[in-house]
């Protein structure tokens, strides 16, 4: 029979178990925010409540006359955190104290960062450690080290609806084709695999390995192929293959092993070295569901740096923005295809903030190849690599102003206006390297939106979206739109500078089967200057 101390631990355990199966907190609990200042960030985290329960101070249940087992409460243990591998946050005496007396403690640290005031440790003598297990658990510091990854491939079937970028991507974004020099100067943390620097894409790219200064990897060789394409979107550099900024400089951090995996604390970790590193840009193409402290905190103290932190959404499909994209003040990416529209494989949600090309770029691979690369991971690249451009034209600008800049100089996409799919729309090149001329000209054509699904049968309507991405006003241009048969044109007069516009059309759902297809052009008059012809018009098949 158990006892009521014994009972006491199995309740404790299980309810931190349930807090934490149900993704409550990072750690256990989050029952309440705690006023709690990390002296060395400067910004307030969020604490967990042990809700009173006490992990018994000794290993002898008095009550039943016995031992309680060291199995029983390592079972327990595990049970919340099968890896054993834990994170606490404490003061420097506390962590001196661990460093030395892991026979009297029960628990063995295996690293600790001061910046952050965390150790890590695992418990290698659960009833020894039981007494600064229940100290951590009612000052609220303890969690588990939470694993993240990159993001899964897409599925087939979702990559199957948009053709490939290939190498058009800096052509669709409207970029500048001789981009020699473009973003020199400037540091890009890259958190991701490593990076192959031996690869033809990257020969007269900069990019810096920083496996000593973290001390990530033993050997020098990267894992996977992640990084390496990450890192030739961002700064491919020869004369058949260019990314976006060439003349920025990688900093290579490897967090992620040979399948993608990484965890909280060395990412977190390797967040603070690239800050210390001068890092204006770090792109984090990986992340969780479920949020962590330290982490957070990491991020926040690179933001409070005046560096900016992009990541990646997810590729799950589903209304769920993985963290750190999730994270205030993090530029969360999602995944545009070539015909203007949100890929499906994209995640969504409130925290999204733009899009950028993400099927079927084109990327360096394994052994000096490349293939067409489909996710989240590249988009994120691609808008790190577009901030580091700005960065290096306008240093002067904070954080914040860049972000703003960025987001005031999107192309639309899908629903007109901030939305959770695509944010403030798709990065674009054309906009952000033409912000200073008087005389751009570029009315163009977004794309569609659809509220309703046809398939649901009624009269369901429909919007025809477009954009003035130019610098001028924009008179005697004309909407023609045709569908089932149907051929319409409006004209379009007073078309302000960055203003977006959408036409309501209307289809019978009887009439639509599975697809429907749809043919929108732009008509410019011939004496109007157009800097971007090819995105006048639009042919989609609209499947549902």
């Amino acid at each position: 029979m158990l006892t009521v101390r014994t009972l006491c631990v199995v309740a404790l355990v299980a309810g931190l178990w349930w807090a934490y199966q149900l993704g409550i907190s990072d750690s256990f609990f989050r029952s309440n925010e705690v006023g709690l200042m990390d002296s060395q960030l400067g910004f307030p985290r969020t604490g967990f409540k042990g809700e009173g329960a006490i992990l018994p101070t000794q290993g002898y249940d008095q009550d039943a006359g016995r031992t309680i087992g060291a199995d029983e409460v390592e079972q327990i243990l595990e049970s919340v955190n099968p890896s054993n591998d834990w994170l606490v946050r404490v003061d420097q005496n506390m962590t001196d104290y661990l460093l030395v007396s892991s026979d009297s403690t029960g628990l063995t640290v295996t690293n600790h960062n001061p910046k952050l005031g965390v150790v890590r440790f695992s418990v290698t003598n659960p009833l020894l450690a039981l007494p600064l297990l229940n100290r951590f658990l009612s000052e609220d510091t303890i969690s588990p080290n939470h694993p993240l990854r990159s993001p899964l491939p897409p599925r087939n079937y979702s990559m199957a609806e948009e053709s490939y970028f290939a190498d058009s991507f800096i052509d669709w974004l409207g970029g500048d084709r001789t981009r020699s020099g473009f973003g020199k100067g400037v540091k890009v943390a890259l958190l991701d695999s490593g990076v192959d620097l031996n690869h033809p894409s990257l020969a007269g790219s900069s990019v810096e390995q920083m496996y000593d200064q973290v001390g990530l990897l033993v050997a020098s060789e990267t894992k996977n192929s992640h990084g390496t394409a990450l890192a030739s979107v961002m700064a491919g550099n020869t004369e058949t293959y260019q990314g976006i900024a060439p003349g920025c400089e990688i900093l290579s951090y490897p967090v992620t092993d040979e399948s993608g995996r990484a965890d909280t604390y060395t990412v977190a970790q390797a967040i603070l070295h690239a800050v210390e590193d001068g890092a204006e840009v770090i792109n984090l193409s990986l992340g969780a569901e479920q949020s962590s402290t330290v982490l957070r905190d990491a991020v926040s103290y690179a933001i409070n740096q005046d560096v900016v932190v992009v990541a990646a959404v997810g590729n799950e499909g589903i209304g769920l923005v993985n963290y750190p994209a999730a994270y205030d003040g993090v530029i969360g990416v999602s995944s545009i295809g070539t015909g203007g529209k949100v890929a499906s494989f994209s995640n969504y949600g409130k925290e999204v903030d733009v899009a950028a090309p993400g099927v079927g770029v084109l990327t360096a691979w394994e052994s000096g190849e490349f293939a067409n690369f489909s996710g989240t991971s590249v988009s994120s690249a691609i808008v790190s690599a577009a901030i580091a451009v700005e960065r290096a034209r306008f240093p002067h600008l904070t954080n914040s102003q860049i972000q703003e800049l960025v987001f005031s100089h999107t192309m639309e996409a899908e629903k007109p206006g901030h939305d959770e799919v695509s944010g403030y729309g798709v990065v674009s090149l054309a906009r952000l390297e033409n912000k200073n001329n008087p005389v751009y000209s570029d009315p163009a054509l977004v794309g569609y939106h659809f509220e309703n699904s046809p398939s649901h049968g009624g009269t369901i309507p429909f919007e025809v979206v477009f954009q003035n991405q130019g610098n001028t006003w924009q008179d005697n241009l004309e909407l023609e739109v045709r569908y089932l048969g149907t051929n319409k044109r409006l004209p379009i007069n007073n078309f302000a500078p960055g203003e977006v516009r959408s036409e309501k059309f209307y289809v019978q759902g009887s009439s639509v089967k599975n697809a429907l297809e749809i043919s929108a052009k732009l008509i410019v008059p011939k004496d109007i200057a157009d800097s971007r012809p090819e995105n006048n018009d639009r042919k989609s098949v609209i499947r549902f």
